[in-house]
């Protein structure tokens, strides 16, 4: 199982922190604080937890909450400079329930180890439905709002920018509250079955244009068939525009 090493060069009480350089995968914080020897306390590994997933999510649109320390393994550390290895699997980058290990050094030294049990959820706001949506209703501004979701509960391919989302299509129903993601909207086709289109033939020679009638929808690019409404025969064409389509030939 991979896991994901944040490194967290932390003075436990202090409150300044300095975001450190980013390297092998890695990801430093700095505190510089003096601190008094003694048991390392729940708020304590609590401010841990959500510095180490605040390099991971630094920007602004991600809100870090260490909300419960179900358990871990009560440690006593020294004073003075203390550095932090978080280890937790790939999985728990996302929050949720996340099982493991803080190794504390002091000078290049291991001065303790103690399993951690934490609830963590990072929230970041995400497009909902507003209202019902129908199979293939096109998607306009009142269709949508925003909510705080926490990552954990996300599909991997969520939707979070209105203004990409305007305009497409919903490939099913969705229910009011719903969150948008990738895989159910699509870009609405371009010609519909019964449009009336020009039909484009030509190559280095010749040129010739004839209506024809759309036999099945398409997108810009995709072949479809269609009807020569000069000859009555079914052709295959490419979708160029919402006017034009070009026959093979």
């Amino acid at each position: 199982m991979r896991r994901a090493i944040f490194t967290l060069i932390a003075l436990i009480l202090g409150t300044f922190l300095n975001l450190g350089s980013e390297a092998s995968g890695q990801y430093s914080l700095s505190v510089e604080i003096n601190r008094e020897e003694r048991i390392l306390e729940p708020d304590e590994v609590a401010k841990i937890l959500e510095a180490g997933f605040q390099t991971i999510y630094p920007e602004k649109k991600y809100r870090i909450e260490v909300k419960a320390i179900h358990g871990y393994e009560k440690i006593g550390l020294p004073s003075g400079a203390v550095s932090c290895d978080i280890l937790i699997s790939e999985q728990a980058r996302r929050g949720g329930n996340i099982y493991g290990f803080l190794l504390f050094r002091a000078n290049g030294r291991e001065v303790g180890k103690t399993r951690v049990n934490a609830r963590v959820d990072i929230y970041t706001n995400v497009i909902v439905a507003a209202h019902y949506l129908g199979r293939h209703h096109e998607i306009q501004a009142k269709d949508m709002q925003q909510a705080s979701r926490s990552l954990f509960l996300l599909p991997y391919d969520f939707l979070s920018n209105i203004e990409e989302v305007k305009g497409k299509r919903v490939t099913i129903a969705v229910n009011r509250g719903e969150v948008l993601r990738a895989g159910i909207v699509e870009e609405p086709p371009l010609l519909r079955k019964g449009d009336r289109v020009m039909l484009l033939v030509e190559n280095n020679q010749i040129k010739v244009t004839t209506a024809g009638e759309v036999k099945e929808e398409g997108r810009r690019g995709d072949r479809i068939r269609l009807v020569n409404l000069s000859s009555r025969k079914e052709v295959l064409g490419r979708v160029l525009n919402e006017h034009t389509v070009q026959v093979d030939f």
